[in-house]
């Protein structure tokens, strides 16, 4: 039941500890019916000051961790906050800023019209600045008049994209955007204004990190040409139409406006720096300067396309680090926990596997890494059940809509097939793809996908000669046996390089 007067539209809120400004927030949104505060696990007063509010609180997660980060998956985050709105209408916003009676009123209008014109609704934004208790309204800026969509009806089919700088994506032909009359105001703390640099460079270190390898085309549009574009236009036209036409009293700092060049001249320099040293040939060449053999290599390389998030076990693994975790997507929130049968490895938990239980509660890990250790277990199924156990039946990021097919906890894994014996302290055995089938079904798992790791005859006889050779030969004859096999593989049938794996690569769910 919607009491009267109320706005029957929905407002979704992020938050992680901010206390500060959530207050205000809230207060100019008491019109509205509905209000979801998707919250990172705040340890401060967060979740307290928004259920007195009777706003809905909801975790942005399903984990009990404290404090978690969604600055790198901010669209996933957006998503299901939108996805668990009640009403047809929603707007979002940041905790930091409040909407003022007008925008207020002009939402009312477009949510009770019968007809409304639009399905969706942009803004024009204004910046202002938090001066003790005062508001500077910064009414001259390099980039406006800017728009940021912000009301949309569920209708449009709408999603967010993006993990840092997120935004929402639609068919724009079928549902034109319209535009309001009111601003959304961001409100910038004295904090972000005296340290700027320090809050944009951030961002800018979380886009590089979170930035998919692209493709020559992309980067030279996307990375080059429109960058290049934003930092010359800024430089020659923006700042000096800006400050000549309406002076500096109302206008946006030079000192901010020559940051946010910066920022742009960071990303400019350091994305071609990520285009280069994410290329296949650059990795195999420096993987094999730190001496790792071609089987290892091509493994990771396969695991680059391996996204995690959330608890962690990692079996086998101790504090070095193995070189997995150079590959694999771990740049949203996570906390790995190490287990190792030698108190060598320096792992966190010391352990032997199949003789004892992993000393924690049913349904404790996202994730489990398995990597290289089944071939030294002899008591196979019994350890996957034990990892079974511990994985959790809803995973930290099972409500974001794209991992809603697979919202178990997984185990992640490398299993070698044509490899040397290597005791550690134990070397078992050797698995197809329908051993490891037949292992995992065993132990109750339900899915399980497996990926040979293999590329042909070649590379599997280079393989076996490997480690008697120099790197400075290996430089040289690892890339011909690779070429070799793409060549033949191609011109014969690509399916029989699966009949050579050097490794398997298993990404099981409960």
């Amino acid at each position: 039941m919607i009491p009267p007067g109320k706005i029957k539209c929905t407002v979704g809120i992020l938050t992680l500890n901010s206390e500060s400004g959530l207050p205000g927030c809230l207060a100019s949104l008491k019109d509205f019916s509905e209000i979801i505060v998707c919250d990172g696990n705040s340890t401060d007063t967060t979740r307290q000051i928004a259920e007195a509010a009777g706003a809905r609180v909801i975790t942005q997660y399903e984990s009990d961790e404290p404090n978690l980060p969604c600055i790198k998956d901010k669209a996933g985050v957006r998503q299901k906050n939108m996805e668990a709105a009640t009403h047809d209408w929603y707007f979002f916003m940041d905790a930091d800023d409040t909407l003022s009676p007008e925008v207020i009123g002009e939402i009312r209008g477009i949510v009770e019209s019968p007809k409304p014109e639009h399905y969706i609704y942009r803004m024009p934004t204004r910046i202002f600045f938090e001066q003790g208790r005062n508001l500077k309204e910064i009414k001259h800026e390099a980039t406006y008049p800017s728009y940021q969509t912000r009301l949309v009806h569920r209708n449009v089919g709408a999603f967010f994209k993006g993990e840092v700088h997120d935004h929402l994506v639609y068919n724009e032909w079928k549902f034109p955007v319209g535009t309001m009359k009111g601003c959304y105001n961001f409100h910038w703390p004295e904090k972000r204004v005296n340290n700027f640099w320090g809050y944009l460079g951030r961002y800018a270190d979380w886009e590089l990190e979170t930035g998919q390898p692209t493709t020559m085309g992309n980067l030279l549009n996307w990375g080059i040409y429109r960058r290049s574009r934003t930092i010359l236009g800024y430089v020659l036209y923006r700042l000096p139409w800006m400050y000549m036409r309406y002076g500096f009293k109302d206008s946006m700092p030079l000192p901010i406006e020559l940051t946010i060049v910066r920022y742009h001249i960071k990303l400019l320099v350091k994305y071609i720096g990520k285009h280069i040293t994410s290329r296949h040939w650059w990795i195999y060449v420096r993987e094999i300067a730190r001496g790792k053999d071609t089987n290892r290599i091509l493994t990771n390389l396969a695991l680059m396309k391996t996204e995690c998030l959330g608890s962690i076990l990692d079996i086998g693994g101790g504090q070095g680090r193995a070189s997995h975790y150079r590959f694999i997507r771990l740049t949203k929130w996570h906390k790995i926990t190490s287990l190792d049968i030698s108190p060598a490895a320096k792992p966190d938990i010391v352990l032997n596997i199949e003789e004892e239980k992993i000393p924690v509660k049913d349904e404790s890990y996202d994730y489990v890494f398995l990597f290289n250790v089944l071939e030294h277990l002899n008591h196979r199924a019994d350890v996957l059940k034990e990892i079974r156990r511990v994985l959790k039946s809803v995973r930290s990021d099972a409500g974001v809509k794209k991992y809603a097919d697979e919202p178990g906890g997984k185990l992640i894994g490398v299993i070698p097939f044509l490899v040397n014996v290597h005791p550690d302290p134990h070397d078992y055995v050797r698995l197809t793809e329908q051993g490891l089938r037949e292992l995992f079904s065993e132990a109750g798992f339900s899915k399980v996908k497996i990926e040979a790791v293999a590329r042909g005859p070649f590379t599997a006889g280079y393989y076996q000669v490997e480690f008697i050779l120099p790197r400075l030969i290996r430089l040289i004859c690892g890339p011909v046996a690779l070429l070799l096999d793409r060549i033949i593989m191609a011109s014969i049938n690509r399916n029989l390089a699966a009949k050579f794996p050097l490794s398997y690569i298993f990404h099981v769910s409960k």
